[in-house]
This record gives structure tokens, C-alpha cells and sequence, in this order.
């Protein structure tokens, strides 16, 4: 199967939509904080207790923007091993782009109500199906064997999918069920996904 064929996409015009999308995501991400209105514009005091009240959504803001850039980046690597991109890859990467659409709202509703385990749990299953998509993109082209580049071993594609998932949905389901012990520990964990793969010792993809 090559670019071209009946059946398969342009890979360059689906990283092009891609990358669309996740550049107007990190853009959304900030605009849910906003400079707050207080009653006398020349108290320092009241100043200082509003900036301080927006500390949830800050945290929340760069959880969720770290996050974001560390899935372009897996999936920059992912798609740099396709030959090209068949139906139902163009579709389960949809799927990727359809949850890493929505992580504006959870991370709103996170920044909001930082203290409530609801919220907090709801930002980790948003980000575990966002997760779980990518999984199940891999193993659509482990199924799909000609879709990878020539030169790409499928044994080490494969053991990369496994890390996948141990690196990708469990921990933000982790993350979900430890909210309703602390917040706190669920903000720890999210926040530690995206610094462990920052780092360039990092080679799998969530």
C-alpha cells in the first residue's frame, strides 16, 4: 500500500489538519484566564487575593498545555513511520483529535474547581480516552502492517504500543481515582506525565 493508492489519504494534508488542531488548542487553553475584576482598581491587597485565586487555573493551564505538546510530539514520531494513511487510520486519528478537542473543558472545569474530586476525575478520564485513541491508532497499524515506513522494525513498533498503554490511559485513570483521596495527588500525577516525557530520555509515545 502506498500514498496515492484507492482507499488511503495524503499524509501531509492530514499532519496539516493536525497540527491545525492542536495549535488552536494551546491557544484556547489560556483564554480561560482572564484578568480579574476587582472592586477598588487601586487596592493592592484585593489585586494580590484575585491573582492569587486564579492559581488553580494557572496549574491547571500548564498541566494542560505541556500535556498537549507532548502528544504533537508523539504524534510528529508516529506519523514520520507511516508509508501513508488508510481509512480507518485517517478515522482513529479523528478520534485522537475529537478528546484532545474538548481538553479545554476539563481543564476549565479542573481550574474552577480544583477542590472538587469530580472535577478533578473528569479531567483524568478526558485525558485516558485521549490516551486510549492514541493506543488504539497503534494498534490499528500493527493490524494494518503496510501502512508502517519499510524501514520500521513492527517488533519494536509493537513493544512501543504496549508502553503505550501502560504510559498513557492507566495513569490518568490513576489519576481520576486518586482525586477523590486529594486533588492534589491527581494534579502530581498529570502534571508528571508530560515532565517525564519532556525530557529527551523519553522515547515512547503515550
Amino acid at each position: 500500500m502506498a500514498e496515492g493508492e484507492a482507499g488511503t489519504f495524503s499524509r501531509g494534508r492530514v499532519e496539516t489538519f493536525s497540527d491545525g488542531v492542536f495549535a488552536i488548542i494551546v491557544t484556547l487553553l489560556v483564554l480561560e484566564i482572564r484578568v480579574p475584576a476587582i472592586g477598588n482598581p487601586e487596592s493592592t491587597n484585593e489585586l494580590a487575593r484575585s491573582l492569587a485565586a486564579l492559581l488553580p487555573k494557572v496549574l491547571s493551564w500548564v498541566t494542560s498545555f505541556f500535556t498537549v505538546c507532548v502528544i504533537w510530539v508523539n504524534h510528529h514520531r508516529l506519523f514520520r513511520m507511516f508509508r501513508c494513511i488508510d481509512h480507518g487510520l485517517f478515522w482513529w486519528n479523528a478520534t485522537l483529535l475529537l478528546f484532545v478537542s474538548f481538553i479545554p473543558f476539563p481543564t476549565a472545569l479542573m481550574g474552577d474547581y480544583l477542590a472538587n474530586p469530580v472535577a478533578v476525575s473528569c479531567y483524568g478520564l478526558v485525558m485516558g480516552c485521549m490516551a486510549m485513541s492514541f493506543f488504539l491508532l497503534r494498534r490499528h497499524v500493527i493490524r494494518n502492517g503496510a501502512l508502517l515506513r519499510e524501514e520500521i522494525d513492527a517488533h519494536v513498533f509493537a513493544m512501543g504500543t504496549k508502553y503505550a498503554l501502560l504510559f498513557g490511559p492507566l495513569p490518568y485513570l490513576a489519576g481520576a481515582a486518586a482525586g477523590w483521596m486529594h486533588p492534589f495527588i491527581s494534579l502530581a500525577i498529570y502534571l508528571a506525565i508530560p515532565v517525564y516525557f519532556i525530557f529527551p530520555h523519553s522515547t515512547q509515545d503515550v
